[in-house]
């Protein structure tokens, strides 16, 4: 019999910060245009762009929640078939119920809801098969590919566990083969790219590839986690016999090639630079990989020593991440529908308030979804347990 793993109630507060970066991000979109040019750019540039860990992240948490929980677990039709149906009820349905109004949002908004119908579900499958009724469901294609790819990965290092130490390098050079064949290779739908060769079905950030090295470090972390766990916690002891070291360095590290990130990305888009773009890439891989190990440690940190009002706010918040994260978008929409006036701190103002109003209210709205509404699960995905329930279930959440 399979000894039951312990279930890490950090990871909620984890996703707490992944789902804020991603807000943060979608909040501050708008600014890189109606800034550019003032003195205001820089300081809203820095916040999105430093902030791009947030998809990444969310990978790296599925990566790792999926083999954690399935790595020991042998591979059978009972287990592929609990594997995705799962998947099919609390990732699929949601996405494609959400697309759908996300869909006839849209298309509302451009005067054509008078189309005819079959136009109008042509132009919606095509979005649903793209993930492109709005601008951030692509996350949920690039993760029903990662769902389908897992059982092959998971076979994998199930019959050769000794790759498993290599695992991460792997996913990084599966990315980095993408990435450079991407740029020189492939002819993507857009115009501008470099050769010739496969015309690729979708956007190259919607494919899954270009998040391969967050997904398997994911997967390195869950497969040697209780040997990682004390370099992960951070305490005072630890940090006396030498661990602090490693510590301040990876967190110094962080913080500076998110800089560098930052301004990569600025004198790109701005300055008209010639830096090849591959470096721009290379910072937001290693910012993004440094930014999973800092959330980590950030969370268990909160989890441990941190006020139980904010830890527990943190928990619930995370829980409820993935519905926040389908229906903020909607709730941006009808903020910046409201007209603004003032300078720059009434600027200021205004898109902080966007920020807190898009993850105040979708997070209260899937909250009571959640606790009162027996079949929220079709809009916002799976419900967090209640904490009766988290003492007898010792496995990780999955969702996300």
């Amino acid at each position: 019999m399979l000894k039951k793993k312990e279930r890490i109630m950090e990871l909620d507060i984890f996703r707490s910060f992944a789902i804020m970066a991603v807000l943060l991000i979608h909040a501050t979109s708008t600014t890189l245009v109606t800034t550019q040019g003032t003195s205001s750019y820089y300081p809203y540039l820095f916040a999105n762009i430093f902030s791009k860990f947030a998809v990444p992240v969310f990978i790296f948490l599925s990566g790792f929640v999926l083999f954690y929980n399935y790595l020991d677990k042998p591979i059978n039709k009972s287990m592929l078939k609990t594997f995705y149906t799962k998947r099919l009820l609390y990732i699929l349905v949601p996405y494609v119920l959400v697309s759908f109004c996300y869909f006839l949002l849209n298309t509302y908004a451009k005067g054509k809801l008078g189309l005819p119908i079959t136009q109008l579900g042509h132009d919606f499958g095509l979005q649903l098969l793209k993930g492109t009724a709005h601008t951030h469901l692509y996350y949920l294609i690039i993760m029903l590919q990662l769902y389908i790819l897992f059982p092959l990965f998971l076979w994998w290092f199930q019959k050769q566990r000794s790759i498993l130490p290599w695992v991460a390098l792997i996913g990084f050079a599966i990315q980095w083969a993408y990435i450079y064949l991407n740029k020189y290779g492939f002819h993507l739908p857009k115009e501008g790219v470099y050769g010739m060769g496969i015309k690729l079905p979708l956007p190259k950030g919607s494919i899954a590839f270009s998040y391969m090295s967050f997904y398997l470090f994911g997967a390195l972390i869950a497969a040697y986690y209780a040997q990682l766990k004390e370099w992960l916690i951070m305490t005072w002891e630890g940090f006396k016999s030498g661990k602090g070291v490693v510590w301040i360095v990876v967190w110094a590290a962080w913080l500076a090639v998110g800089i560098v990130h930052v301004n990569l990305y600025y004198n790109l888009n701005t300055r008209g630079s010639k830096i090849n773009s591959l470096w721009y890439e290379f910072a937001w891989d290693v910012h993004s990989l440094l930014s999973c190990i800092v959330l980590m440690q950030v969370s268990y940190l909160i989890y441990r020593h941190g006020w139980k009002w904010l830890s527990g706010a943190l928990t619930s918040m995370g829980a409820c991440s993935f519905g926040i994260f389908l229906l903020h978008p909607a709730l941006l929409y009808l903020y910046r529908k409201i007209p603004a006036h003032g300078g720059t701190l009434e600027y200021a103002a205004r898109i902080a308030g966007g920020w807190i109003i898009a993850l105040g209210v979708s997070w209260l709205v899937v909250h009571i979804a959640f606790r009162y509404v027996s079949w929220s699960w079709i809009f916002f995905g799976t419900a967090p347990k209640r904490p009766q329930k988290q003492a007898e279930d010792n496995t990780v959440k999955l969702n996300m």
